[in-house]
């Protein structure tokens, strides 16, 4: 006669955790006979916990208690039939065991045990929900495939969680069951399904503050009356908190209070304060200590402009800007801003102070990651570039930009990429003291394959013009430093000219063209050895006279960001040199 029995599923999928409070150490085991690294792992898990005996009367009651242990063990597996059998010599003094270090466990799996019938059901109206029926078709179970609980359990985890983010609150278990006929070695499985209605999403409980109401509304990736989706709440929240407007956000289903499978939605916000202030230090071989201040209103008025400021000092360059934001269809993708700022630099053969003031129309791509933006600036330059005698340049240029930016990791990115290409024009037509067109691209990507991490960046650029004495000092291209070519100093690779003393004074380059290469791997929990190559220079003539910078460097994984210090040679057609480099913050 078959007999049959339910399985009990905490006792298969958990571990014994025993905690033994005595003398006894654990036995180090030795086990024949199991291939299987799953189900191996397993069975140390259940016996590695058990003392040695030390007492001959001890010796039957270990081999019940491994017995024990060793099948609920492969149980979970499918091996309804596993026998163990201990092996080993035992030297007896005094009349007390001295067992061998180690343990000889021989142990026979037996037949394992094969789904027989698979009976999964679904009713409600996630009997025709696509995601509910790809999670039924994707799952391990199969009829006539060896009985695994923990594939039997995860499908119950994917079912119920699916429907929960997808608005089946109603959904539960009629049926849940393994029957397991231990005779023949087969098993039936049964799993069937209420799912219940539906739910949608029904008013948003806001508050009574007029100025978010109308922000939220703008946000909102859906509607009333639309089908839940708690991916959908997820995005919400991302947004809100993109906006910079508030401290904490809140979003979630009231589901308690749902009416005919309708699920309001409550929305929590904490306000910034009205005035916020940041202030940052730093230093790198390029620019040497630097200070960063940041002021920002996030709510000027109930429309949502917001109104910013920062200045930024270091011993080559300085500049302050004024930011003012003012939200279009949303205040994240679709939004305009006004700058105005003033810039001076005074490094390496350049010396100008710069005026300007611009409007952006910043737009998204929808279900992209690419942004755009679209701007027209006027600007003004006083500059001293080499031996070229001091001269002002006015220029109206419009121009526009394309972007994207991802990545995973935190501030040590391990994978990611950004891309940027910008392109401008002036016209001597259009208020401009120069015709020009000038264009910028640049792109880095990190992707690392399990603990080997790459990082490869390029950067081009071309000015289009007849006037390059009149091209700004700002507009024009240089080369080299932390960020470009290392191996050489900041800024100091571009054409030039010999002044009176024979000294190279740099004029900047028409055209630019930089490529690198950096492999990292870990050397200790918060430390990266690396290698690198750059490639590239600012030139006269497109990809012409290529510097070349190679050399070693660490980077150290500090809880303010990986800090990097880099040992580079830099050769060029005017000589070699060594340069020590180091910077910190993320990769991109």
């Amino acid at each position: 006669m078959v007999t049959a029995r339910p399985c009990v599923q905490t006792f298969f999928l958990l571990p014994f955790l025993i905690i033994i409070l005595n003398t006894a150490q654990a036995a180090a085991f030795e086990i024949e006979g199991v291939k299987n690294e799953k189900v191996l792992k397993n069975i140390k898990l259940h016996i590695e916990s058990l003392p040695i005996p030390t007492m001959p009367l001890q010796l039957v009651q270990y081999q019940d208690d491994v017995q024990e242990r060793v099948q609920s063990a492969t149980q979970v597996f499918g091996y309804y039939h596993a026998t163990v059998s201990i092996e080993g010599s035992i030297n007896t003094e005094n009349g007390t065991l001295s067992p061998r270090k180690n343990w000889l466990l021989k142990i026979d799996l037996g037949p394992i045990t094969l789904i027989r019938e698979l009976s999964i059901e679904v009713i409600g109206q996630a009997a025709q929900d696509k995601k509910i029926q790809d999670s039924i078709k994707s799952s391990n179970l199969k009829e006539g495939k060896p009985l695994e609980h923990l594939d039997y359990e995860d499908l119950k985890k994917q079912l119920q969680s699916i429907a929960l983010s997808r608005g089946y609150f109603d959904f539960k278990f009629e049926k849940s069951k393994i029957e397991v006929f231990e005779t023949l070695n087969v098993a039936d499985i049964t799993l069937h399904v209420d799912s219940g209605e539906r739910y949608k999403f029904a008013s948003l409980r806001l508050g009574k503050d007029d100025r978010t109401i109308a922000l939220i509304q703008g946000l909102l990736p859906f509607k009333t009356g639309d089908y839940y989706e708690a991916r959908k709440l997820g995005l919400l929240n991302q947004k809100l908190k993109q906006t910079q407007y508030f401290r904490h956000v809140v979003v979630r289903p009231l589901v308690s209070e749902a009416k005919q499978a309708a699920v309001p939605i409550e929305v929590i916000l904490t306000h910034k304060p009205r005035d916020n202030f940041d202030v940052g230090i730093g230093v790198s071989s390029d620019v040497g200590p630097r200070f960063t201040g940041k002021w920002k209103r996030p709510w000027v008025n109930k429309n949502g402009h917001s109104i910013g400021a920062e200045v930024f000092v270091s011993s080559p360059e300085q500049f302050v800007s004024l930011d003012y934001k003012v939200p279009l269809e949303d205040a994240i993708q679709n939004f305009l801003s006004f700058q105005g700022g003033f810039q001076a630099q005074n490094e390496n053969d350049t010396s100008s102070q710069k005026w300007s003031i611009s409007a952006t129309r910043h737009w998204t791509i929808e279900h992209s990651d690419w942004q755009r933006s679209a701007f027209i600036r006027v600007e003004q330059e006083t500059f001293t570039q080499g031996l070229e005698p001091k001269q002002t340049t006015q220029l109206l240029t419009p121009g526009f930009t394309l972007s994207r930016l991802r990545s995973r990791g935190g501030l040590d990115i391990n994978w990611g990429d950004k891309q940027t290409l910008t392109t401008e024009f002036s016209s001597g037509s259009l208020f401009s003291d120069i015709d020009m067109f000038r264009v910028t691209a640049a792109s880095k990507w990190v992707r690392s394959i399990e603990q080997h991490r790459f990082l490869w960046r390029a950067e081009i650029g071309g000015i289009i013009t007849d006037e390059f004495a009149k091209v700004p000092s700002s507009l024009r291209f240089f080369t080299g430093g932390d960020q470009s070519i290392r191996g050489f100093d900041y800024k100091t690779l571009s054409p030039f000219e010999i002044d009176s003393d024979g000294e190279k004074e740099l004029i900047g380059g028409q055209y630019l063209a930089v490529a690198s290469v950096e492999y990292s791997y870990p050397v200790s929990e918060n430390w990266r050895a690396a290698a690198f190559v750059d490639a590239g220079n600012a030139t006269e003539k497109p990809f012409n006279d290529l510097a070349v910078g190679i050399g070693l460097g660490a980077i150290w994984n500090s809880p303010i960001g990986p800090i990097r210090f880099y040992l580079a040679k830099g050769k060029s057609d005017y000589g070699s040199t060594r340069f020590f480099h180091f910077s910190m913050g993320p990769s991109l």
